[in-house]
């Protein structure tokens, strides 16, 4: 072999680098080929495969091992002196290899500020001595020290497969579902356009007339889309979850967190995060809300769902009208520091259980659209206004993020 032909990589690096690269390539080459010609020697077709080779120089590797082993034991020396000997030897995973197979390739930095018409420097006339080399141990001590290594190896990897398995059990909670505002990614969450939505004017109670919503009160900041053996509740009071970070913090961030619920074999969790960085005293309705007993809060909290796209069954089924979810299905409030978690358990109903369940067996080719908010029933809490938004794409049950207990 005289050269290399690099193709496109060639583009990559200067001419003197890949001209100091190709040489070197070649010598490892030439010194590989070298190395093998003296294992192989004339006792074996120059087609062989490198395969068989190994095999009979291990069958060979071992039986010089019994043979030393052996002749050491009769000598009066025990394994432990063996043993002793191999540690004394500095250890490299390399030595997987025969003893005898010794190749040093040590990297040189590559000198990339030479001229183009150059040759590297650090090809000149090199010599090496066979003295130089480490002192070779027997085969039976370089045997155990292998033993020794792999030992060493196995319980290393084993350490770093639990330390993962660890860190595979660790859900933080708020960021299990990607947020894509382009809405190009499947089973991805964002903010909807809030004039989407009609609520509750400040004339409301005199013309009952709706008006679209011009912005919302809280901003979407996470999302969980999780599967279980069991109910999944009160996610803002684990450990790890973005609600957790922001108490830990201690500022005025207060978050509300809508956790919706499908029991079945497998429990599905969809929790919605929003939140706000003003004090809750400034939202009196909303602080209505989150001090109130359940029976207010059920009286108050509305949904509003939207279909943009998918089948007409399912819209029809879905509708896009507002209800008080409280009023038609169970809901466990949860109240932390710094937040307010509404657990929905859809298997509470036989007619929300039936529409979800259609919904569910859709929920690929799905975009839905959710809006939710506090009733007004009063001329001093009008005009209502939205708590938050959401945009959920083409959602799916497979990707859905396994709880561990």
């Amino acid at each position: 072999m005289l050269a290399i032909d690099w193709k496109f990589w060639k583009s990559y690096v200067r001419t003197s680098a890949a001209r100091s690269i190709t040489i070197r390539m070649l010598g490892r080459l030439a010194a590989l080929r070298e190395l093998f010609s003296a294992k192989i020697g004339d006792y074996l077709p120059s087609d062989v495969s490198g395969e068989l080779v190994k095999s009979k120089r291990l069958c060979q590797v071992e039986e010089e091992i019994k043979l030393e082993v052996q002749t050491r034991l009769e000598n009066g020396k025990n394994v432990a002196d063996l043993e002793e000997e191999a540690v004394k030897t500095p250890s490299s995973l390399l030595g997987l290899n025969d003893a005898s197979d010794e190749f040093f390739d040590v990297s040189e930095p590559l000198d990339y500020d030479q001229s183009e018409n150059g040759w590297s420097s650090d090809f000149g006339p090199e010599t090496y001595s066979q003295d130089a080399r480490h002192p070779k141990l027997s085969t039976a001590a370089v045997f155990v020290k292998r033993l020794h290594d792999l030992a060493v190896q196995k319980k290393g990897y084993v350490d770093l497969h639990e330390m993962a398995k660890e860190d595979a059990s660790f859900c933080h909670y708020g960021s299990t579902l990607p947020k894509d505002s382009t809405c190009n990614l499947p089973c991805s969450w964002t903010e909807t356009d809030p004039s989407t939505f009609l609520i509750r004017g400040e004339t409301y109670l005199d013309d009952r007339k709706k008006i679209k919503a011009k912005g919302t009160l809280m901003q979407m900041v996470g999302a969980d889309w999780l599967k279980s053996d069991k109910r999944e509740d009160d996610l803002g009071g684990r450990p790890g979850g973005i609600v957790q970070k922001y108490a830990a913090k201690g500022g005025p961030e207060f978050f509300f967190i809508v956790n919706i619920q499908v029991p079945g074999l497998t429990t599905y969790t969809l929790a919605l995060y929003y939140m706000m960085d003003t004090p809750l005293e400034d939202s009196p309705l909303l602080e209505s809300f989150v001090k109130g007993d359940d029976a207010y809060r059920n009286s108050r909290f509305k949904l509003i769902p939207y279909i943009s796209k998918g089948s007409w069954i399912v819209k029809q089924s879905v509708g896009k009208k507002a209800c008080l979810i409280g009023q038609a299905l169970e809901i466990n409030y949860f109240r932390g520091k710094n937040y307010i978690e509404l657990g929905i358990d859809i298997g509470s109903s036989t007619v929300a259980r039936g529409v979800v369940s259609l919904v569910v067996g859709y929920l690929n080719n799905l975009v839905i659209e959710m809006a939710f908010l506090v009733q007004a029933n009063t001329p001093e809490e009008l005009p209502e206004y939205l708590l938050g938004t959401c945009r959920l794409n083409h959602l799916d049950v497979s990707k859905a993020v396994q709880v561990k207990p």
